[in-house]
């Protein structure tokens, strides 16, 4: 029996709706594994990428680093701050997540790095070892604030694909185990049809904001 990982990409069109783009599996999320990825969808044509936002495995940054030298790398927050508060005593996990999440909803860069700097001088100093993981990853965290105000929050997570990693895990759970990969990717692309299928219904983001004055856009 052997794991292997399932690669998921989507992106936002010109139209503002997202869209599925390639889902295939890797032996891990190694560097390797998404650079192959990424080259596949940049023979089919993909082109013009402002942003990649990732759950912070190093893979995929690297990977997006080398084909993608054009997009900035948006760390989801929500994967950030679990890394945070996994390196905190449970007594402080509470009052620690409320703080690290008010960073990211600041109204601008420079308000989210105050905030983070009163942290540190506050509850921060009882958890050295979360604001050093949180002060790692407040720059790549932080990238949705050069975009739309409108946008920032579908911009600065990955929970646009969390409906479909839930459904897949959930596929995966009521099956066991697969007798070869096809048949793994086969189940993986089938859930993905389906629970994508409503994206068409509603568009996720306004491009044409993309393109708006300065005022739009906090720095």
């Amino acid at each position: 029996m052997q794991n292997v990982s399932a690669l998921v990409a989507y992106g936002v069109g010109e139209d503002g709706h997202r869209h599925l783009l390639a889902i295939t599996l890797g032996g891990s999320e190694s560097a390797e594994s998404w650079l192959e990825l990424l080259r596949q969808l940049l023979d089919r044509g993909l082109k013009d990428v402002r942003l990649v936002i990732a759950d912070g495995h190093a893979g995929l940054a690297a990977a997006a680093r080398q084909s993608l030298p054009e997009a900035r790398l948006q760390r989801c927050t929500v994967h950030l701050t679990r890394s945070v508060l996994a390196k905190a005593p449970w007594r402080l996990r509470g009052r620690l997540g409320k703080e690290t999440s008010a960073i990211f909803e600041a109204p601008n860069r420079q308000g989210a790095r105050k905030r983070l700097e009163a942290l540190q001088e506050g509850l921060g100093r009882q958890v050295p070892e979360a604001m050093e993981c949180l002060r790692e990853g407040f720059a790549a965290a932080t990238c949705f604030f050069s975009f739309p105000k409108a946008h920032w929050k579908r911009l600065r997570s990955t929970n646009g694909l969390e409906r479909l990693h839930g459904e897949v895990q959930r596929r995966i759970r009521s099956v066991g185990a697969f007798p070869d990969r096809a048949s793994a990717l086969r189940l993986i692309t089938a859930v993905a049809l389906e629970v994508t299928g409503v994206w068409d219904d509603r568009r996720y983001l306004d491009m044409s904001l993309l393109n708006s004055t300065p005022d739009t856009i906090a720095a």
